[in-house]
């Protein structure tokens, strides 16, 4: 199956829902695996889309029930007003959950880099509501967070061989160590989630807001580097 019919093939899968961000829609993804217990909130990381966890889906889905969502200004979500900070993403993020979950629904949360910001504030506003955080390669550190040098994105229509290069290199340098495991699953969908992408969390990413909201996290704390998906599902199916 090419890369574009596996993206279909799980989305096709998912219950899709819409909750209000600025002039438009927050985009949710939810799976079900008919089992009770909190839901699980996949958030995730920068440039990106619900599609970074899609390595991570089918195995949590098959014993907890997944909701991601395409952040605000990124994938097929709307843009939010501004301020363009991560609490005010939480923010909307909260909101969109009341009304999806209905209002004072306990969830497990989880958050990927850029997306790890936008959790540790989504858990601070929820109080009690977020059982447990897991903050994977976590970005908001400040000095302490290394930002890589990347190669130029290539532009829409670039020739395939030359932006499969560019991505190649950029994917290395962001998040795998060994070349041979960026498969065209992982090109494709790090191009397309590009091509959609109208906020700047890298900048936001520079900052040390992480560190200091970490005092103001109520919920059980687990950390993560980037470790391989069935490392990471098995700190969410604990």
């Amino acid at each position: 199956m090419d890369p574009a019919a596996q993206v279909a093939a799980l989305l096709e899968k998912a219950e899709l829902h819409q909750t209000p961000c600025g002039n438009g829609e927050l985009q949710w993804q939810q799976w079900s695996s008919g089992r009770a217990g909190p839901p699980l909130i996949l958030l995730h990381g920068g440039y990106g889309s619900w599609t970074h966890w899609i390595a991570n889906i089918p195995e949590l889905a098959a014993c907890r029930n997944v909701w991601t969502v395409d952040l605000p200004g990124l994938g097929d979500s709307a843009d939010m007003r501004k301020p363009h900070t991560s609490s005010h993403s939480a923010k909307i993020l909260l909101r969109g959950l009341d009304s999806l979950l209905g209002a004072g629904s306990k969830f497990d949360l989880a958050g990927f880099s850029f997306g790890a910001m936008v959790a540790a504030q989504l858990a601070i506003q929820a109080g009690s509501r977020c059982r447990r955080l897991l903050l994977c390669g976590a970005a908001g550190f400040g000095q302490l967070h290394v930002q890589v040098d990347l190669e130029k994105p290539p532009r829409v229509g670039k020739d395939a061989e030359q932006a499969r290069g560019i991505h190649t290199s950029n994917l290395r340098s962001l998040m795998f160590a060994n070349t041979e495991t960026i498969d065209d699953l992982a090109i494709y969908v790090h191009g397309e989630n590009l091509n959609r992408a109208r906020i700047n969390s890298r900048q936001l990413s520079r900052t040390d807001e992480l560190v200091k909201s970490l005092p103001r996290i109520k919920s059980q704390l687990t950390w993560a580097m980037y470790e391989s998906p069935a490392a990471i599902n098995a700190l969410l199916m604990e």
